[in-house]
């Protein structure tokens, strides 16, 4: 979870998850965590395009894991959601099986298509760095409510819950302790035998609802957040392996 460092109400929030059975999986998440924390911080709220600073995520990871992979010897590979919150929108994109869901009150839906290639016979699940141009379809929401959630989560949580589960269990429960429960509650159900479970919570706060003020874009240097660091005032991050 990140904090814009020039515009406190902007948050960007992203889950990876290295695919299974590549070599450099565990590596090519952490690359899209630090990337997306660098070219956030290069990003001019009120003034950059969300959707044109997605498409130019996605293309330079892309294009360095499968560099990664040429010179390295590996196969890095990652699945990748992520959701920029500004006031007054929200905006997301995904590559593979990652998924954003979005959730007001008890009703929630899922806002992503999880995205596969077909090689030969077989179907696999899309991911940066596979030298196929992943496909960018962002999306974007401008009629935010305070209290509306945006859940981010790898395979490893979806695979062992419903999204009607998911959901009740936001209902009832503040996004630090329903992070862990579903993190948990998935470990379980998989038995040891399970994906990457990881699963990112964001609320919104009236700040993040209203709608911007018309004002200048806030530009100039800033010092770096670590990646998964904790933006005060937003959901927290959950990560397992």
């Amino acid at each position: 979870m990140l904090r814009h460092p020039r515009a406190r109400a902007v948050v960007l929030a992203v889950v990876a998850d290295g695919v299974g059975g590549s070599s450099g999986g565990a590596l090519a998440a952490e690359q899209v965590i630090s990337t997306a924390t660098r070219c956030f911080q290069s990003f001019v709220p009120a003034h950059d395009d969300p959707h044109a600073f997605f498409r130019g995520l996605v293309d330079e990871l892309d294009t360095a894991l499968w560099v990664a992979g040429v010179t390295g010897g590996l196969r890095p590979r990652s699945t990748m959601a992520a959701v920029l919150v500004q006031p007054g929108r929200a905006d997301w994109c995904h590559v593979g099986d990652s998924r954003v869901y979005h959730q007001r009150g008890r009703r929630i839906r899922q806002l992503t298509g999880d995205q596969t290639v077909h090689q030969g016979d077989a179907a696999l699940v899309a991911a940066l760095g596979a030298g196929t141009a992943p496909s960018v379809s962002p999306g974007r929401m401008r009629t935010l409510r305070t209290g509306d959630l945006f859940v981010l989560c790898t395979d490893g949580i979806w695979n062992q819950l419903a999204a009607r589960e998911i959901a009740s269990c936001l209902a009832v429960l503040a996004p630090p302790d329903a992070a862990d429960h579903l993190i948990g509650l998935s470990r379980r159900r998989a038995q040891g035998r399970g994906d990457n479970c990881s699963v990112v919570v964001v609320r919104l706060d009236p700040a993040d609802t209203a709608p911007p003020a018309h004002a200048a874009p806030v530009q100039g240097p800033t010092a770096a957040r670590a990646p998964g660091s904790r933006a005060p005032g937003v959901g927290p991050v959950r990560l397992g392996v």
